[in-house]
């Protein structure tokens, strides 16, 4: 996977794992923005953590880049 850093351009390549690890805190708060946005949207429909995890993780590239608040963007998985 290729991060880029959307101030200084730099490039960083890793693995997946390592992505979890070394942005856990990113990850995290991009799904807790993504679960409060589904909740507001589907208030009838209430969806279980479980599936609302797994739809954050499915889209990945695009939950991290729109709902984080992070210097950091996958450029490509």
């Amino acid at each position: 996977m290729i991060l880029k850093n959307k101030l200084t351009r730099e490039t960083l390549e890793i693995s997946y794992p390592e992505f979890r690890k070394k942005f856990a805190k990113e990850i995290r708060i991009a799904f807790e923005s993504y679960r409060r946005t589904q909740l507001n949207k589907y208030s009838y429909n209430f969806k279980d953590d479980n599936s609302m995890e797994y739809n954050f993780y499915f889209q990945l590239h695009w939950n991290f880049n729109h709902f984080g608040n992070s210097n950091w963007y996958i450029e490509r998985i």
